[in-house]
């Protein structure tokens, strides 16, 4: 992976995380157990802090950048960011899920287990209440969820970082997506993923 020392901050990287070699982490970030970095992530906090919080997964090709000094990113607690999602500053409660190829502008907030859908923008400052379910340019709801839904998508968080740290037991010098698919196959058949 590339880290990158910006204005004196460098990326802090907990051992329990798992970050991909393929990523690039530059100045003020901090990446907390448990959480996953995938391939092709590109993750930038040269002007505010950008903190990733336990059990969330970052996936291929998201970026995460830090604006201005007004524009820190929080990820919380068993967030999902899907592949191409772009994040330019703003608060995630725990359990939020923004969807492929969506936008977050800074300033903005998202309740707990709220869910952004697929290339949807959330403007500047905008707040998202708890578990509404967003989508559009800019974003609006389409209805709220369940407490049962938000507790699939914590499950969902949970199983993605456990899939990690089991690939990272059974194979430390390798990257999870590297293995080939018969190689997976053996692994989930032994019962060991």
């Amino acid at each position: 992976m590339t880290i990158i020392e910006y204005n004196g901050k460098k990326p802090q990287i907990s051992e329990k995380a798992y970050v991909s070699a393929m990523s690039t982490l530059i100045g003020d970030v901090v990446i907390n157990d448990n959480a996953v970095v995938w391939p092709g992530s590109i993750i930038r906090g040269e002007n505010s802090q950008i903190n990733i919080g336990e059990y969330s997964t970052i996936f291929d090709g998201v970026i995460l950048l830090t604006r201005s000094q007004k524009s820190p990113i929080h990820i919380g607690r068993y967030c999902i960011l899907e592949t191409g999602v772009s994040l330019l500053g703003g608060f995630l409660e725990d359990y939020v899920q923004i969807m492929e190829g969506s936008l977050i502008f800074e300033e903005s907030s998202i309740g707990e287990g709220a869910v952004i859908l697929n290339k949807s923008q959330v403007p500047p400052g905008l707040v998202i209440p708890a578990r509404a379910v967003m989508k559009g340019n800019p974003v609006e709801m389409i209805r709220q969820q369940t407490r049962n839904d938000v507790l699939e998508q914590k499950e969902r968080a949970h199983h993605y970082t456990q899939l990690f740290i089991k690939i990272n037991n059974l194979l430390p010098n390798a990257q999870g997506y590297l293995l080939t698919l018969p190689d997976f196959i053996k692994l989930l058949l032994k019962k060991e993923i």
